[in-house]
């Protein structure tokens, strides 16, 4: 990738400002705007289409490569209060998660070799590093620290004496009593610090770069760090003539706000998505909700491939213009031969359609640069390096992550940020060999099989996005006589369920076009809606937040599948995820249901006994029918009166039933065993008017264009569609 960009939103409306960051190690590179239409490059497919589209911004730019830092810390102000020559002592509770993995700051004030910190040092133990200005003298207890336990740390020096204090305590009670470590000694230097120094936890200043980037960044946790003015005993901490700062990490955890509560009021800020509403040292598992008791909460957890917003400087803007039409857009960046896409959403100024396409932007959030591996494929004689895409190797180097994947100490990632490079949220792009869906289109290529079959087809339609629902509820929806889903609408806010809820009661009428959508909960960060959240538990996962951790940060909201929260999918669309594989896709067969007067609309051209969806697909070869599926289920919420038109079963055993439906283990949960593993076409009426039509399936928009579109796919997407979006009453239910 020798040239790459990003920018500050996935969606923005007609007179609003978007800003571009590019990297590019040409020393120039040209920008132009061109709408997506059809971005698969499957030769058996349209073909990769797009338009190119006049802009004020259009031109050759100077390049210069610009670079990720990830690493998330705390960083307070410098103050003459921390610049502490004559002793100090430090203390927190402290959690390390990879304490082998090199030298890791925890508490540090250093400029250069200037300064004082309390370290995680190469040899995995606790150690008091001081530095005169020349050079640093390390005290170490040279007792290495256990992985994933909670100890007590403290450090002090006597500017006086020279004396110097390091001690640890492992707050484990069995089975054995905690373990304690010390060491003193005179260290031969004077301590020298800068008041111009700022003062960091989960990282350090002593390697400052060119880009004054701290460094020697800490995995795990640190709990309620203090400072005092004197040295201290080791079991001494409270005396309050001498406190310096007193960080409670409890406070404010929806914001990146850190505050000292002690006399001096020296607040922080924390830099690149550190983990909030963690668990501290004294949790005692008797609450599981942080706003039951914060000070059992009084932890954050750090990662050093925590990131927040990669920084770069801003390339150009783009005022969208007044009479930009709503579509799926991208600035296409060239360098020579290399290229890049940065893709977007123009949603309408003022709805012109009676159709409406909802763009799941966070969808392609949370699964922004995801690099999780299946494990079925990942067991296959597969290399890592057989396929691995420009863009795969740009998110591996730069150490780019999604929630799908672990942290470098093997925790999940909770957060996902818009502000830097998303390189699976690119034209073209294809899932790696080892991935679930390998060599095939997924989110944003996938939902531009349903655009160009509408484009195609000459329906008038308008793009709005997760973004929209979130923000303005059912108003971004009532405008609309119809809304289509894309292919993996998963992940979905309180206030979008909401607004469909609302808009679905006053008679809208939804194509859930997808499978496994509505599934987990999300939300996004009340001031900055740049980050989602998702804490997985329950559900059909690929990690798990720990115990006492399953509520969010950004809201408080309780995390895991709506499901759990009583909002089944099936209460508002008829079904719900059941299960997902690969291989062959299959086909539908119509049930007794379709043969109904209600739905002959629907069936109007197929035949009584014509296999729906039996041949070639853009996702997974072929099928209508597969990857990730969903099934009707009266007793998750299905209407009595919905209708089960077709059905679609017979899937191998890669397909396996979704571990929420599994009260105990049992050896019969394969697709040729078990019936609930199927992919289910369901029809149902609405108050006022309104109707629900759901396919179950993320690969049946692939099917839109074989053939020319010419296909019973095609066919019934189209019935249906013409029905939804008419005036012409469709048989309502009592409200």
């Amino acid at each position: 990738m020798n040239i790459v960009g990003y920018s500050d939103h996935f969606s923005v409306k007609p007179g609003r400002t978007m800003r571009f960051m590019v990297s590019s190690r040409s020393s120039t590179y040209h920008a132009a705007l061109v709408r997506l239409r059809h971005t698969d490059t499957n030769p058996t497919g349209p073909g990769f289409k797009t338009d190119s589209i006049e802009s004020s911004f259009a031109g050759e730019y100077p390049g210069h490569e610009q670079s990720i830092y990830t690493g998330s810390y705390v960083q307070v102000p410098a103050d003459n209060l921390l610049a502490l020559s004559d002793g100090f002592t430090l203390q927190a509770w402290i959690y390390p998660t990879t304490p082998g993995k090199g030298i890791q700051g925890l508490l540090t004030c250093f400029s250069g070799t200037y300064g004082y910190g309390l370290f995680v040092d190469e040899d995995s133990s606790i150690a008091l590093w001081l530095g005169d200005g020349i050079r640093i003298h390390k005290i170490s207890t040279a007792v290495p620290l256990l992985p994933d336990h909670w100890y007590f740390v403290t450090a002090s020096y006597d500017g006086v004496s020279g004396k110097a204090t390091v001690h640890r305590r492992l707050a484990s009670k069995w089975p054995m009593p905690g373990k304690e470590a010390s060491v003193s000694c005179v260290v031969p230097l004077r301590l020298v610090c800068r008041e111009s120094s700022s003062f960091l936890m989960a990282s350090s200043g002593h390697e400052l770069g060119p880009t004054g980037r701290p460094t020697c960044h800490f995995n795990g946790k640190i709990d309620n760090p203090k400072i005092f003015a004197k040295p201290l005993p080791p079991d001494q901490s409270v005396e309050s003539a001498a406190l310096v700062a007193n960080w409670d990490l409890s406070l404010d955890v929806a914001e990146s706000n850190i505050h000292d509560v002690g006399p001096c009021q020296l607040h922080g800020q924390a830099i690149n998505l550190p983990s909030r509403a963690v668990t501290g040292h004294n949790w005692t598992g008797e609450v599981s909700d942080f706003k039951a008791d914060p000070s059992q909460y009084g932890a954050i957890y750090f990662h050093d491939d925590d990131l927040e917003d990669a920084g770069w400087n801003v390339a150009f803007e783009w005022t969208v213009p007044q009479d930009c039409k709503s579509g799926i857009y991208a600035i296409h960046l060239t360098a020579g031969d290399d290229e890049d896409y940065v893709p977007f959403v123009v949603t309408p100024a003022r709805p012109r359609a009676r159709i409406a396409f909802l763009a799941p932007t966070l969808s392609y959030l949370v699964y922004a640069n995801q690099r999780f591996i299946d494990p079925i494929r990942a067991s296959l004689d597969l290399q890592e390096s057989d396929d691995v895409t420009p863009q795969d190797a740009y998110m591996r180097e730069q150490g780019l992550l999604s929630c799908y994947d672990l942290h470098s100490d093997g925790s999940g990632v909770c957060y996902s940020s818009r502000w830097r490079p998303i390189l699976n949220f690119r034209p073209g792009y294809v899932m790696p060999s080892r991935s679930l869906a390998a060599f095939s289109p997924r989110h944003l290529n996938a939902d531009l099989h349903l655009l160009d079959w509408l484009d195609s087809e000459q329906f008038d339609y308008d793009v709005i996005s997760d973004d929209d629902l979130h923000r303005e509820g059912c108003s971004a929806l009532e405008p609309y006589q119809v809304i289509l889903t894309g292919s993996h609408p998963e992940y979905w806010t309180e206030p979008m369920l909401h607004g469909m809820e609302t808009y679905q009661s006053r008679g809208g009428r939804l194509m859930y076009l997808g499978g496994n959508g509505f599934y987990w909960v999300t939300t996004l960060d009340s001031k900055d809606a740049h980050i989602a959240e998702v804490r997985r538990w329950g559900g059909t996962r690929v990690w798990e937040a720990p115990p006492g951790e399953y509520y969010h940060s950004t809201t408080g909201e309780l995390g895991g599948l709506w499901r759990n929260r009583g909002r089944t999918p099936q209460k508002m669309v008829g079904v719900g995820f059941t299960s997902q594989g690969g291989g062959r896709n299959r086909p539908y067969r119509r049930l007794e249901a379709s043969f109904d007067p209600r739905v002959n609309f629907i069936f109007d051209g197929i035949g009584a006994d014509e296999s729906i969806g039996d041949f070639p697909a853009l996702v997974l070869e072929h099928g209508a029918a597969g990857f990730e599926i969903d099934r009707a289920d009266t007793l998750l919420g299905t209407p009595q009166h919905a209708l089960l038109l077709a059905t679609a079963d017979g899937f191998s055993d890669r397909y396996q039933l979704a571990i929420e439906d599994q009260l105990v283990s049992s050896p019969n949960t394969g697709g040729s065993q078990n019936s609930l593993v199927r992919s289910d076409m369901v029809y149902f009426e609405g108050p006022c008017g309104g109707a629900v039509f759901s396919v179950s399936s993320i690969s049946w928009c692939s099917c839109l264009s074989h053939n020319t579109r010419v296909n019973n796919v095609s066919r019934i997407t189209g019935n249906v569609l013409r029905r939804f979006a008419s005036d012409n009453p469709i048989g309502g239910v009592d409200e």
